[in-house]
């Protein structure tokens, strides 16, 4: 028989156990229903600061990493994770302090150590003599001279504080952590839970058929989806908003033979091949370099070309384009077509998943002539485009000394107006050696779920949002 004490408690447990239950379902209810799912061609095997400068795995460390400083203008700076930090009149004393709630996990803390560890690996690769010494609150680095540069190069992603936690993810100071990764996905969970936030980011690797991400119940981003067509209903979940991004879109020329590269810089249809490498996009801004206009050095308009050549010399000559496979067979057919007749050069496509192709472009020597590539950066850092045309395992199957020279002079040069001088001496040894045929920068709209309250449109969002930011 039960008492009558111990009746009122069980009553009083069944009450609670009512009420916690549904809170109990609710929060896991809504971690599961909030997943932020995006879509991306070339799904990274790992995820690490290093590789900022690659377009996917950006997007990632925009989730996961955070940078000691923010600038939009280059000039007037914030920080997430200092509480405060101060550069001497002439730019040669810069200190840093922690802030006390900047964590990368339960176990790990951005202390005044750690700090100054990350900043003598970092500042290794920015050069210059310099000195760093830490007290308990706060860091302090000394260069020989004035450093006007430092500030920006401590905002780029890839100098972000990060901790190697396994060979594949590195952990950072953002508000996702990635949890797993594997061929189809790799899934970030937030670090502590938001109530009315997404919990969970997914991203997949983008199927064959642009539909079947469309139609992901888990889609939030299809900003990155190569589609002609939404299926029905699709965009009524979405606003849409109209923007000119940093992204351009050349023709890489990775033949080592020069005169052939010489007749497709001048001789191909830009505005045919544009659309029949990306038969989806509407619109298309010319550029006459490989820089997008907003970035100094960036130009409209198309090359200074001359198409001269003899189709009888050239006879019997072949070369094969790399393609990712849009469902766009006939309008590269037409393009092949017309080359052959204005050149009496053959053309033939070998057409590759993004994925497979993403794992060719860094291994010299290439299984192919040319192939289309994009850049998209969320900062004009002119080191996303030259890079990979200096390097013995870039995109091309030779090398280019000069440029190898200026984007080393690029890289230890501070004063805008001196970058600009090296930039364009590099945009001109790019065209005269016949390197990249600059082919559009992209105008297209972008989407983003309704649900979103607090969504303010800047620079850099649209391709890199901030996930951890939203809220409805």
């Amino acid at each position: 028989m039960i008492s009558r004490s111990r009746l009122k408690v069980a009553v009083l447990l069944i009450i609670l156990a009512a009420f916690f239950v549904p809170i109990v379902s609710f929060l896991r209810g809504s971690s599961e229903e909030r997943v932020w799912g995006v879509a991306v061609t070339g799904l990274p095997e790992k995820v690490a600061a290093e590789q900022a400068d690659e377009d996917v795995p950006l997007y990632i460390l925009k989730q996961t990493h955070e940078p000691l400083l923010r600038s939009d203008d280059g000039q007037n700076y914030t920080s997430k994770i200092l509480s405060s930090w101060h550069r001497s009149a002439d730019s040669s004393l810069y200190s840093f302090c922690p802030a006390p709630g900047a964590r990368f996990d339960e176990n790990n803390s951005l202390s005044p150590a750690f700090l100054a560890a990350h900043l003598k690996t970092v500042t290794d690769h920015f050069g210059g003599k310099f000195s760093i010494k830490s007290d308990t609150a706060c860091v302090a680095v000394q260069f020989d001279k004035g450093r006007w540069g430092y500030m920006r190069f401590l905002s780029m992603y890839e100098n972000s504080p990060t901790i190697k936690k396994t060979v594949v993810a590195e952990l950072g100071l953002g508000a996702f952590r990635v949890t797993e990764i594997n061929r189809d996905y790799i899934r970030l969970e937030r670090k502590k839970y938001c109530r009315n936030g997404y919990n969970r980011i997914m991203v997949y690797e983008a199927a064959p058929d642009s539909s079947a991400d469309m139609s992901r119940k888990d889609i939030a981003d299809i900003n990155r989806i190569s589609w002609r067509s939404a299926p029905r209903g699709t965009l009524e979940r979405f606003r849409a908003f109209n923007n000119i991004p940093l992204k351009t879109l050349g023709l890489v020329l990775a033949t080592p033979n020069k005169y052939l590269r010489s007749i497709v810089y001048n001789c191909m249809d830009i505005a045919q091949l544009s659309h029949a490498v990306y038969p989806q996009e509407k619109g298309f801004s010319a550029i006459s370099t490989i820089l997008p206009v907003g970035v100094p050095g960036g130009r409209p308009g198309v090359p200074a070309r001359e198409c001269r050549v003899d189709r009888k010399k050239n006879a019997g000559t072949a070369l094969l384009i790399a393609a990712v496979d849009r469902d766009n067979a006939a309008e590269l057919r037409i393009v092949a077509d017309r080359f052959y007749e204005r050149t009496g050069i053959r053309l033939s496509f070998k057409i590759y998943s993004a994925g497979e192709l993403v794992k060719l472009l860094f291994k010299r020597p290439h299984p192919y002539d040319m192939v289309p590539i994009m850049y998209s950066v969320v900062q004009p850092e002119y080191e996303t485009f030259f890079k990979d045309f200096s390097v013995k395992d870039g995109f091309l199957d030779y090398d280019l000394p000069l440029v190898l020279r200026l984007r080393k002079e690029l890289l230890g040069a501070e004063d805008d107006q001196k970058k600009l001088l090296i930039v364009n001496d590099i945009n001109s040894e790019l065209a005269r050696e016949a390197v990249v045929l600059p082919l559009f920068q992209e105008v297209r709209k972008f989407y983003y779920p309704v649900e979103i309250k607090n969504l303010l449109i800047g620079k850099g969002f649209t391709e890199y949002p901030e996930v951890a930011d939203f809220r409805w």
